[in-house]
C-alpha cells in the first residue's frame, strides 16, 4: 500500500500553526531575532563585557543540559552565580569542584577555559560553526544547540523530541530511502546522531523552499533548519513554561496535530 504523505503541505501547515496563533508568532520572531543579533556580534567580534560574560553562562548552561531535561538548570546557575561572582575564565577555573558537575563536564570544561585564556570567545564559536576538530567542543548534541542559539541556524541539535518526531511522520524512513536504503532503521533511531541530523536538514531544504520565518529578517526554512527545531520543540516538547503543547510527546495526540494527514503514524495507526 503506498501512502502519500505530501511533506511540503504539512510542513507548511506546521509553521502556520505556530505562526497564525499570536503566541507563538511573537515568540518565534522574537526568538529568530535575538538570535541574529547574536550571531551578527559574533560575526563582526563586536561584544560588549557583559555579553563575554553571557557567553560563558551559555557554555556553562549546556554542559549542565547534557543527560537532564531543562528543569533544575536555571536554579544550579543561579547557584553557581553565588559561588563565583561573576562569569569569568579565572572564576570558573578557581571553581570547578564547586560547580556541581560530573568529572566528564568538568574535564570539558576546563579544557574549553583553557582554550578561551589564549584566544576570543567568537573564534572559538567561528571555528564550531565550521565544524574544527581541533577546538575543544561541548559534544555532538550541545555543540549544535550553543550554535543554534545564538544566530546558526544551519546546525539542528537532536534530542529525543526531534527523533520521536522524524521516526513517527517518517520523515526519516523517508531520508534514509533516498540516501541509506540498507540502513537498520531501530538501529539508527537509538545510535545515529548524524543521520537524524541530516534528516532534518535535507527535509527542510526539499521541502521548505518557499517558508520563510522571521520579522526583521525574513529568513528560508530550507537554509535555516534550526529554526524548525524551536517549532518542533514547541510541538512535541512537555515544559509547559517553554510554550510547548506536547502533542507529539510520549503519548501522541494524533488528533489535535495539523500535521496528522501527513504523518505515517497517523496514516497506519490512526485512521
Amino acid at each position: 500500500m503506498k501512502i502519500d504523505l505530501s511533506y511540503k503541505e504539512g510542513l507548511r501547515k506546521l509553521v502556520e500553526e505556530y505562526r497564525k496563533n499570536e503566541k507563538y508568532r511573537k515568540n518565534l520572531d522574537k526568538k529568530v531575532d535575538e538570535c541574529l543579533k547574536w550571531k551578527e556580534k559574533i560575526e563582526t567580534d563586536k561584544l560588549s563585557q557583559e555579553k563575554h560574560e553571557h557567553l560563558l553562562k551559555d557554555i556553562v548552561e549546556q554542559l549542565l543540559l547534557q543527560g537532564r531535561g531543562s528543569k533544575g538548570v536555571k536554579t544550579q546557575l543561579e547557584k553557581i552565580e553565588e559561588i563565583i561572582g561573576q562569569w569569568s575564565i579565572e572564576n570558573l577555573e578557581k571553581n570547578l569542584d564547586n560547580l556541581g558537575m560530573s568529572n566528564k563536564k568538568k574535564e570539558k570544561l576546563k579544557r574549553i577555559l583553557e582554550y578561551l585564556k589564549e584566544h576570543e570567545v567568537t573564534e572559538w564559536i567561528k571555528r564550531l560553526d565550521n565544524n574544527d576538530m581541533f577546538v575543544p567542543r561541548l559534544g555532538p548534541k550541545s555543540d549544535e544547540d550553543f550554535l543554534k542559539e545564538h544566530g546558526f541556524f544551519g546546525h539542528v541539535p537532536v534530542d529525543r523530541h526531534t527523533k520521536r518526531f522524524l521516526f513517527r511522520t517518517g520523515i526519516l524512513h523517508w531520508y534514509l530511502k533516498k540516501n541509506e536504503k540498507n540502513a537498520d532503521v531501530l538501529k539508527i533511531f537509538e545510535e545515529d546522531y548524524e543521520v537524524f541530523k541530516r534528516a532534518i536538514i535535507e527535509f527542510c531544504k526539499t521541502f521548505g523552499d518557499n517558508i520563510k520565518i522571521g520579522k526583521k529578517k525574513k529568513l528560508k526554512l530550507a537554509e535555516n533548519p534550526g529554526i524548525f527545531d524551536i517549532v518542533i520543540w514547541w510541538h512535541c516538547g512537555e515544559d509547559n513554561e517553554e510554550g510547548c503543547r506536547n502533542i507529539c510527546g510520549r503519548y501522541p495526540r494524533c488528533n489535535e496535530c495539523v500535521f496528522k494527514e501527513h504523518c505515517l503514524w497517523y496514516r497506519i495507526k490512526c485512521k
